[in-house]
């Protein structure tokens, strides 16, 4: 609710009696268009309340009697009224306004942080935003207990910057067992790398606080500038280390590494760069073996996408949906691994039953196979590396590779693998542009220096 605003000549009765009758009520104003007057009769008897909401769109003012002034009876909050709760009620009927108009109900009290974060939420929520569950968890985590009570007007930019710098020396939380009572916690940050790693986790929460703040400001739920937050700036040295990728030997390694059903998916990987969330999704109706592409339904990024087929890829797949029906997943895994299953009364194995691959399923198996194939510990997201760096090398243009990809633009693609795009670019102008033959070689050459 509203704190009531304080007006020296309309507070009290005693302050209103000394007001002289005039044509018109005195005024306060509550808020930029809504005011509440107080009306003085002439003939000695208790005055009105009256509220005026300014209508913009028919360029004038609309009045409301609200009661009578406590001026001779005591307050009732129905009839008459005091000073505080005629404006409560003034409120009331502005409120009732904004929404025939179709408008939102601005907030009441203090602003906080909280409630930033809830708006901005709920503004994810309706747009459909992928990544809600990471954000959810950054913020509550981070933001809400550190921020969240804050009044967003009553920010300062040192608070936040103090915030953001204690976030990159924190020590990183981990995953806790099931029913614990405490957050789980890593050793706090030593080597670089993991000093780099925590400054960038810090840059990403302070991200989410800044769009949430924003949204707040666009929306016009405070009233303060957005320097406060706009001018605190990221950490340095912060930027992703260089991504890791396979070279063709330690591809064949890797999937010769893998068991049965890991190892289809593996390849489905190498062969499309989709993440494991999308590869575990793919229906056979995904694949067209007509235009020899996969349609990869929409995830992160929010938008589908049909990824091209080499004639190798456009033979697995083909292989991979033989005999299938369509609406079964190409991916499955075999159900109690390793578990012998035999029917007591006939002594008979039973059939082996598949089921879908869930989330962080890819950990365990990909760790093994890395082990058995002698290749450095890596997880399954550097297999799209891997895709992206091959097609790079090849002289693939940048803008295809991140169509291939699902990114919006190349610059992702340029980020992590521009380092490999230099010598890409050197062989494909040398084997693809034109000789313009406008140039006929003379015979001057480079001296040659005997004996050096």
């Amino acid at each position: 609710m509203a704190r009531a605003k304080r007006d020296a000549k309309l507070d009290t009765r005693n302050a209103r009696r000394g007001l002289r009758h005039r044509k018109g009520p005195y005024w306060t104003l509550l808020e930029k268009g809504r005011g509440l007057g107080f009306y003085r009769p002439g003939d000695g008897s208790a005055g009105s309340w009256i509220a005026r909401l300014h209508d913009s769109e028919a360029g004038k003012h609309r009045t409301r009697r609200l009661g009578t002034a406590d001026d001779l009876a005591e307050a009732d909050g129905v009839e008459v009224l005091s000073f505080a709760q005629a404006q409560a009620k003034a409120r009331e009927w502005f409120d009732r306004a904004r929404l025939d108009n179709g408008e939102e109900l601005p907030g009441r009290g203090p602003f906080t942080v909280a409630d930033a974060w809830a708006l901005y939420r709920e503004d994810c929520v309706r747009r459909g935003v992928k990544a809600l569950g990471r954000l959810d968890c950054g913020a509550k985590l981070y933001i809400l207990p550190a921020l969240g009570e804050a009044e967003v007007e009553k920010l300062t930019q040192t608070r936040i910057e103090k915030w953001h710098a204690a976030l990159a020396e924190a020590a990183p939380r981990r995953r806790a067992k099931k029913f614990a009572d405490k957050v789980a916690e890593g050793p706090k940050p030593r080597t670089d790398e993991e000093k780099r790693k925590r400054r960038s986790s810090a840059n990403r929460i302070l991200t989410i606080l800044k769009t949430a703040l924003n949204l707040a400001k666009k929306k016009r739920k405070v009233t303060c500038t957005a320097d406060t937050w706009r001018e605190v700036g990221p950490h340095g040295n912060a930027d992703a280390a260089r991504v890791r990728f396979l070279n063709l030997e330690e591809q064949v390694r890797l999937v010769n590494a893998c068991g049965p059903d890991f190892r289809r998916i593996v390849q489905a990987g190498l062969f499309t760069g989709a993440r494991f969330g999308e590869l575990v999704r793919l229906k056979v109706e995904d694949f067209d073996p007509k235009n020899e592409s996969v349609f990869i339904a929409p995830g992160k990024s929010g938008k589908g996408r049909h990824v091209a087929l080499t004639e190798e890829a456009s033979a697995f797949f083909k292989e991979t949906v033989a005999g299938l029906e369509g609406g079964t997943l190409l991916f499955t895994h075999e159900a109690f691994e390793g578990m012998r299953r035999i029917v007591p009364k006939t002594n008979e194995p039973v059939p082996k039953v598949h089921r879908a691959w869930k989330k962080s399923e890819q950990q365990r198996p990909m760790a093994t196979a890395c082990k058995v194939a002698k290749i450095a510990p890596l997880g399954f997201h550097q297999l799209r590396h891997s895709y992206a760096s091959a097609l790079v090398n090849a002289g693939v243009p940048l803008a295809f590779i991140a169509q291939q990809l699902g990114h919006s633009d190349t610059r992702m693609v340029e980020k992590h693998y521009g380092h490999l795009a230099p010598s890409a670019l050197k062989d494909a102008i040398r084997k693809l542009a034109p000789t313009l033959g406008i140039h006929q070689p003379g015979n001057i050459g480079n001296l040659k220096i005997h004996g050096a």
